[in-house]
């Protein structure tokens, strides 16, 4: 593709998606991963939540500085950094790490580069001028599900055949496609300079941001904790309410899809909804938070039930959150998702954590119990938010 030829939309879509997956990988297969992983390095699951956790921790401290990088490199460049990074930090995983503490700073700079991937594809899509952005973003959102459905079938098809590592080399795998694809199908970035409205010159130039935004970081946070407690413990939490480890693994799979195609769907409508996305996002969240209590039932049959409603109603707000603020900052999307991702990181980094804690002092049904609580808070947080988000006016 030429400088100035314009992008092929379903080609740079599925270049970004793809570029997500691999992105994300490496943090998500660790949770999909737990039981194998953490008996090979011989610690508690409780305490293998780190491995999550580190990779989030990466993502949080960098993504605001990586989201200005972004607009400084533009989204090719920035993502092809990323994508091969992402590539070395897998192998060295699957070849070179021989302890847990290895394992956790592996993980951590795989999450430096999921950083500067997500800002990059933020960017990428909004400068293509598409004329569906609210598909576009649920199809690259799709990605996120997506990599979990790829690290539930690494359970069976790798992780329980060929050993955990070689999960690793299959991510490496797709870091490599995504590079050829980002090459191909992603625009060379034409610089693109501050806008002034005060919430996007704020987090261009490193002031202070507006509430909005603030407020915007602080109810994903909430969402987040709650799908890093889904992505950490679907599995393990399958096989201690009976399941066995393969039959757990595609059953993170199959929620994995379900997420994925829900995604989708709100996507192909959001673009012409008339419902303020942070309110649309609240309102499919509900049948997550069912999900999430359902599963502190100890019933192999439930547990299958309340996975499929956790992941097809319980992360699916990153389409509507995003829509929300890529549309108010369009030609600043990496700098103000910079910020909000933030928030999304450190719910995500959190969430195994302090849940893997809860486990080992009170167990799943308490865990779950939890994650149930905190769903309700950002449910209503963003209720709250939702008119400083109003149904965005494109053009």
């Amino acid at each position: 593709m030429s400088e100035s030829s314009p992008p092929n939309p379903s080609r740079l879509i599925a270049a970004v998606s793809l570029a997500t997956i691999a992105s994300v990988f490496p943090g998500l297969a660790s949770g999909a991963l737990a039981v194998q992983a953490s008996a090979d390095f011989d610690v508690s699951e409780g305490t293998y939540g780190w491995a999550l956790g580190s990779f989030f921790i990466g993502a949080a401290v960098t993504s605001l500085p990586l989201g200005r990088l972004a607009q400084r490199l533009g989204p090719r460049r920035q993502l092809l950094i990323g994508l091969a990074a992402t590539m070395a930090i897998q192998l060295t995983i699957a070849l070179l790490v021989s302890s847990f503490g290895q394992m956790l700073a592996m993980l951590a700079l795989a999450g430096v580069a999921n950083s500067g991937v997500q800002s990059a594809v933020n960017l990428a899509l909004t400068q293509a001028s598409l004329p569906r952005l609210g598909l576009a973003i649920a199809t690259k959102q799709a990605a996120m599900p997506g990599s979990a459905m790829i690290g539930g079938l690494a359970v069976p098809v790798v992780a329980l055949t060929l050993g955990w590592r070689w999960s690793y080399v299959v991510g490496a795998a797709m870091a490599a496609a995504a590079i050829t694809q980002v090459r191909s199908f992603v625009m060379p970035a034409i610089s693109t300079p501050v806008t002034t409205t005060p919430e996007v010159r704020a987090v261009s130039a490193g002031q202070s941001p507006t509430p909005a935004l603030y407020g915007a970081t602080v109810v994903v946070f909430l969402f987040a904790f709650t799908s890093g407690a889904i992505n950490a413990w679907t599995v393990s939490s399958g096989v201690d309410a009976g399941l066995s480890e393969g039959v757990a693994g595609v059953v993170i799979s199959a929620a994995a899809g379900t997420g994925i195609a829900v995604r989708l769907l709100i996507g192909s409508r959001i673009d012409a909804s008339h419902t303020p996305p942070f309110r649309a996002a609240a309102l499919l969240y509900i049948v997550g938070i069912a999900g999430f209590a359902l599963a502190a039932v100890r019933l192999p049959a439930l547990h299958v039930a309340a996975s499929i409603l956790a992941f097809g109603g319980g992360w699916i707000w990153p389409v509507a959150t995003n829509y929300a603020i890529v549309t108010a900052n369009r030609r600043n999307a990496a700098a103000a998702t910079g910020l909000t991702q933030t928030g999304v990181y450190v719910g995500v980094f959190s969430a195994p954590i302090v849940t893997g804690r809860i486990i080992d002092s009170a167990g799943y049904p308490t865990m779950w119990l939890v994650v149930a609580s905190v769903g309700v808070i950002a449910a209503i947080g963003a209720v709250i938010l939702s008119p400083q988000f109003p149904r965005p006016t494109l053009g």
